[in-house]
Parts: C-alpha cells; sequence; structure tokens
C-alpha cells in the first residue's frame, strides 16, 4: 500500500511536468549536503517462544542528521536559475541508536522490571536474567523528487523512497540471536528554496513512514521468538548546494 502511494504521487509529479515539457528542455546538475536532527519513535513487540505471548514497547529517541546529495533540476527556463522539477539521490551520513534493557523474574520497582516477564525454559524450569538489546539505524538513503519553489517564499513539496539498515546488538542470558535487517519506507516533506549565482539553501521538513520489521530468533528455543519494530521519522534539515 505504501509502495502504491509512493508510485501515484511520483506519477502525478510526473504528469505535471510533462505539461511545461517544452520549456523543460533545459536542465541542469546540483550537489550539496544537509544538516540537521530527526526524532523517531518505534514501536515494538517481542513474541515468547514457550507461550506465544507478545510483550509491547514504544521507545523514542532523537538523532543527528548529515547527508551528501547530487540532483537534476529541470524547467530552469521557466521557473528561473535553480529552480525546478528535482529528481535526485542523497546520501545520509552517521547513526541513531535506541536500546532497552529488561530484568526477567523479578519484581522490582521500576517498569523494566517485573515478574510477569519470567522467561520458562524448554524443561519446564523458570529462570531470571538480564536482557539487554540494542538497535543502531545506519545507512539512510533516498530517492526523491521534488517540485519547483513557488511563491515569493520558494515553497516546494517532496517525495521520496527511503533505505535504511537496523543493525542488531543483543546481550540475551538466553542465548538467543538476531539478525540484521532492512527496512525501506516513504518520505513526504515540504520546504523553502533559494537560488543565486549557482548557490541553491534550502529548508525543509519530512516525515518517513518505514516499513515493519520482523526478525526471527535463531540462537535458541527460550525466549523471544520474534522480534518487530515499526519505525517512525519526523526531520527538519538545511541544505546548502551548488547547481552547474
Amino acid at each position: 500500500m505504501i509502495r502504491t502511494k509512493f508510485v501515484a504521487a511520483v506519477g502525478a509529479l510526473g504528469l505535471l511536468a510533462s505539461a511545461y515539457m517544452t520549456p523543460l528542455m533545459a536542465f541542469s546538475f546540483g550537489i550539496g549536503g544537509s544538516f540537521g536532527g530527526a526524532h523517531i519513535e518505534v514501536d515494538g513487540s517481542e513474541t515468547m517462544n514457550t507461550s506465544s505471548r507478545k510483550l509491547t514497547r514504544k521507545k523514542d529517541f532523537q538523532a543527528v542528521l548529515a547527508s551528501a546529495y547530487a540532483q537534476i533540476i529541470v524547467g530552469e527556463d521557466m521557473f528561473g536559475e535553480g529552480n525546478g522539477f528535482a529528481l535526485g539521490y542523497e546520501q545520509g551520513f552517521g547513526e541513531g541508536s535506541v536500546s532497552e534493557e529488561t530484568q526477567h523474574g523479578q519484581t522490582g520497582a521500576d517498569s523494566n522490571s517485573s515478574a510477569r516477564t519470567n522467561i520458562t525454559s524448554t524443561v519446564g524450569a523458570t529462570t531470571s536474567g538480564t536482557q539487554r538489546a540494542e538497535g543502531v539505524l545506519k545507512n539512510l538513503n533516498t530517492v526523491f523528487i521534488e517540485t519547483p519553489g513557488f511563491t515569493p517564499l520558494g515553497i516546494f513539496v517532496k517525495a521520496g523512497w527511503s533505505e535504511m539498515d537496523i543493525i542488531t546488538k543483543e546481550d540475551l542470558y538466553t542465548g538467543g540471536t538476531f539478525g540484521d535487517g532492512a527496512v525501506d519506507g516513504s518520505m513526504w516533506g515540504f520546504g523553502f528554496k533559494k537560488s543565486a549565482g549557482g548557490l541553491q539553501v534550502k529548508t525543509e521538513f519530512a516525515y518517513t513512514d518505514w516499513d515493519t520489521l520482523s526478525l526471527s530468533n535463531t540462537g535458541t528455543d527460550a525466549g523471544s521468538s520474534k522480534v518487530t519494530v515499526d519505525p517512525e521519522q519526523w526531520s527538519g534539515k538545511l541544505t546548502i548546494g551548488y547547481n552547474f
């Protein structure tokens, strides 16, 4: 469904561009970089092996964003210098992480320690210990298309398709092991852009709806059989580039 919506949005932008086909024949090439931040929310769940019971958890965290991009701009003859329909690729740098530590088999006062999370071994004995897991989000890249800047403010809208890797780091007393994975997501945003003398400055805000990722336990029959994560991302950044 998400891919269908994204393809439909890109198709609509393509039809809009085709209406200006003759004056859009001229194009330019641009490169640049951006710096900003993101707020990420992750809804997670784990399905227990022995009881098939599902435990849920929600975490949110912030991450610094830095990226480099390359783009082709079409339509400067109609919309002005450095302004037009843009098709580009953006590669992110750096990473963000979210972690969780749970004490199983204890009834401690804090919210992470509860007897209800006891783990039953394959021989029926109740065991206890510390479960610690961390997910590292990295290698974010996006293919995007954006409209020209309209009005004196240079308002534009943007759509794209993003990918990122999720690297798991776990220290589980059950001996469980979860592999790494990758997720896709549709990106939607808007912003303001201005160009002069080849230099282009953009301020933009975006929302990314990531697909759900499921990882299976490959190390043991104890503990969780499957972990599922569903991330969402809100971001803002300042972009500076040059169009040739």
